[in-house]
C-alpha cells in the first residue's frame, strides 16, 4: 500500500457510488482513477465502473498527447460501449445489454475474467448513470467509480453519486494562481451544506411534485408556508412585490446563472436576509464575481442536497507546457482548501 497520508481508499469509507471531475481536460482523473483502482483492488473490494465520457484511450484526440490507459483487476465489473471492446485486453464476459445507445455503439455490461486494459465509453446522461449504477449495486459490488468528462459538474449531484473527488491541474490554465483560485471557489460550491429549517425543505419536496412546468419560482418561511410569483413574473419583479418581505427563502427550480441575478445585483432591492436555495450545487453557474456580490448584498446560498466532496486531486504537468513546480503546486493549493489535497503521483 503506497504512504497512508496520500490514501485514497480510506476517503472513501462509507460511500458506495463516487464520480471524479474534472476542472478541465487533462486534469489527472485516469491517473486519480487508476490509483483509487489499485488501493481497492489491493483491499478485494469489489468493483463497477463506467464513464461518462470517452476513457482509456491512448492518445488524447484534442491535445495529441499519450495518456494513462485503464488497468483493471479480473472480477471488475464494467460498462462500455460495444465498440470498444475490440481495444479491450481483458478477457470479458458480457453480462447484460443496457439499451442505453451511444455513437460507439450500445453500453454493455461486463466481468473481467482476467487483469489488462480497458477502454471506456459509458452513458452520456445522468439518469442513465444512474440507471447502471443501481445494476452494479444490484450485482453486490461494494463501490462504484465514475470517470467524468471535461467540466461535467453535473456528475457531483446526488442523483448520479455519493460522493465525488475533483481533479485540477496545470493544464486549465498557464496561470498557478488561477488554477488554485478557481479550484478553491468550484469546490466552496461543492461544499456548501443545506441552511434551511427541515419544514421548509418539506414544503419545496411537495411543491416540486405538484408545480406546473414553467413555474421555476417558490418563495417560503422557515415554517414552511410558501407564495408562488404571479405567472411569467420575473425574479426581480417578484422581490419588490410588498408581501415578498415575510417570504425570506427563495427556491430556484434548475440552474442558477449570472443573467437570473445580474438585474437584481445592480437593482435597488435589498437582498439583506434572503436565503437563495437551489437542488445541489452542481446547479450553481454562477461566476465568482456574481456570488461575491450577492453576498456583500447580504444575501445566501444554500443547498437541498449536500455533496460530499472528499478531496483535490493536484497534476503539475500540463498537456500544453506550461508545467507547474510541484511541491509549489502541492503546498498553494493545500493552504487555499480545507479538505484533502493530494498528488496521487
Amino acid at each position: 500500500m503506497k504512504n497512508e497520508n496520500n490514501c485514497l481508499r480510506k476517503l472513501l469509507e462509507g460511500y458506495r457510488v463516487i464520480s471524479l471531475a474534472g476542472m478541465c481536460k487533462n486534469a489527472g482523473k485516469t491517473t486519480v482513477l487508476n490509483r483509487l483502482l489499485e488501493e481497492l483492488g489491493e483491499g478485494r473490494v469489489s468493483l463497477g465502473l463506467t464513464s461518462i465520457g470517452r476513457d482509456g484511450e491512448t492518445v488524447d484526440v484534442a491535445t495529441g498527447t499519450k495518456k494513462p490507459r485503464i488497468y483493471i483487476r479480473e472480477g471488475t465489473l464494467f460498462a462500455t460501449a460495444a465498440g470498444l471492446l475490440q481495444n479491450c485486453d481483458v478477457t470479458g464476459e458480457i453480462l447484460d445489454l443496457t439499451g442505453i445507445h451511444t455513437p460507439l455503439g450500445q453500453v454493455v455490461t461486463l466481468r473481467a475474467k482476467s487483469d489488462g486494459f480497458i477502454d471506456l465509453a459509458g452513458p452520456s446522461m445522468n439518469r442513465q448513470l444512474s440507471q447502471v449504477s443501481k445494476w452494479f449495486q444490484g450485482q453486490g459490488v461494494e463501490k462504484v467509480l465514475i470517470d467524468g468528462a471535461i467540466s461535467r459538474k453535473s456528475l457531483c449531484t446526488r442523483q448520479v453519486a455519493d460522493a465525488v473527488i475533483l481533479c485540477t491541474g496545470a493544464s486549465y490554465h498557464r496561470s498557478m494562481d488561477t488554477v488554485i483560485a478557481d479550484t478553491a471557489y468550484i469546490s466552496r460550491l461543492l461544499e456548501l451544506k443545506r441552511s434551511i429549517s427541515p419544514k421548509a425543505a418539506a414544503r419545496i419536496g411537495e411543491w416540486r411534485e405538484e408545480r406546473q412546468p414553467e413555474t421555476k419560482l417558490l418563495f417560503l418561511e422557515e415554517t414552511g408556508n410558501s407564495r408562488e410569483p404571479k405567472p411569467g413574473q420575473k425574479l426581480i419583479d417578484a422581490l419588490r412585490e410588498p408581501e415578498q418581505k415575510e417570504y425570506p427563502i427563495v427556491w430556484l427550480e434548475g440552474a442558477l446563472i449570472d443573467a437570473m441575478l445580474k438585474p437584481l445585483l445592480f437593482s435597488n432591492v435589498s437582498c439583506k436576509g434572503l436565503t437563495f436555495v437551489v437542488e445541489d450545487s452542481s446547479k450553481l453557474l454562477l461566476k465568482e464575481d456574481t456570488y461575491e456580490k450577492l453576498l456583500r448584498k447580504g444575501a445566501t446560498i444554500t443547498v437541498l442536497e449536500e455533496i460530499a466532496l472528499l478531496a483535490v486531486t493536484v497534476n503539475p504537468f500540463s498537456a500544453y507546457g506550461n508545467h507547474f513546480d510541484k511541491g509549489e503546486f502541492l503546498e498553494k493549493m493545500k493552504q487555499a482548501l480545507t479538505l484533502p489535497v493530494l498528488d496521487v503521483v
